[in-house]
Parts: structure tokens; sequence; C-alpha cells
């Protein structure tokens, strides 16, 4: 039978290695992103803009540098506890940024930026809450002084067009439809 010798050569430890998808380091995509922001400041720099929205770069009237800084994502890179640099010629410095970070020798600070090891406060997750199960929400004991039971506290409310219909009810402004 042809199912015998399928059997046969049938090798798993073959469409183990066949169906194994091969290691990716992470830090050669990471390290596009940030030499892609430096290209676009590059050319931002050869077009002339002064100061480009969401750039890597900010110039200012009257002072001869430039404020530079290096970016992956939206997250500024911290290297040596700075997040901005201030250079005479920026061109020169993305070309130096540029080489250094396809060398690998800011893998440290693109990983601290993305794990928001940064100066960023706003990077760290906000903490997570346990869900409360209906139970413990059924079973609330309201205060003894208090004139609402636990139904009437949760009870829906009519909603805002409601309110206003039932105040001008109320007001004699307008009266019920007849239904």
């Amino acid at each position: 039978m042809p199912v015998e010798f399928i059997k046969q050569l049938h090798q798993a430890s073959l469409e183990k290695a066949w169906n194994a998808r091969p290691a990716r380091d992470p830090m050669l995509k990471r390290r596009q992103n940030v030499m892609s922001r430096i290209d676009v400041a590059q050319a931002q720099l050869k077009n002339g803009e002064i100061n480009p929205p969401r750039g890597s770069y900010q110039t200012r009237d009257n002072f001869n540098g430039v404020r530079v800084q290096l970016k992956c994502g939206q997250r500024a890179l911290t290297i040596d506890g700075r997040d901005h640099w201030f250079v005479e010629d920026a061109a020169t410095f993305f070309s130096s940024a540029r080489e250094a970070v396809g060398s690998g020798q800011l893998d440290g600070a693109i990983v601290d930026a993305l794990e928001g090891n940064g100066k960023d406060k706003g990077a760290h997750p906000a903490p997570k809450s346990k869900p409360v199960a209906p139970e413990e929400v059924c079973n609330l004991d309201v205060a003894p002084d208090s004139k609402a039971s636990a139904e009437e506290l949760h009870a829906a409310k009519p909603g805002k067009f409601a309110q206003r219909y039932e105040k001008l009810v109320a007001a004699g402004i307008i009266s019920e439809p007849a239904l």
C-alpha cells in the first residue's frame, strides 16, 4: 500500500526543521527605524527646513548652533543621561550618528528608549486593576442612615434629554403628549 511507504519515509525531525522559523534579531529593525529618522533629518537639512514639525533638530534666530535629538519612533534616545545635544553642524552629527547606529554602538540606548527606561515618565503602563466579581458588587452593605436601597443605587437613570423633558413637564411649560 502507498500509505506504508509514506509512514516509513516520513521523518518528523525534517518536518520540524522545515517548519522552524529562523530567529530574527529585533535590533536590526530597531536600528533601521533610528537610521530612517536620521535619513529624514538629513533630507530636511538638505532641503533647508529650519524647524520641521516632530523633527530631530531645532534652530533659533540669533543662535549659531542646532539642538539635535536621536529618535526611535517618537521617543528620544538617552545617551550619557542626555536626550538632546547642541552642535554647530547638524549634518556632520547625523552622519556620525548614522554610522554609530549602523555599527550597533547605540543598541543599549535604543533598547532603553523602547522599554521606557529613559526620561519619558509616560512610558510605563498604567497598573492593571483586578476586576470585581459581580457577586461582590451586589452584596454591598448600604449605610444604615442612607435613604436609598441597594436596588435604587444600581437602578438606571433616565438620559439627559429625558431629565430635561421631565423638568419641563413638571414646570408646566409643556404638557405630556397623549399616547
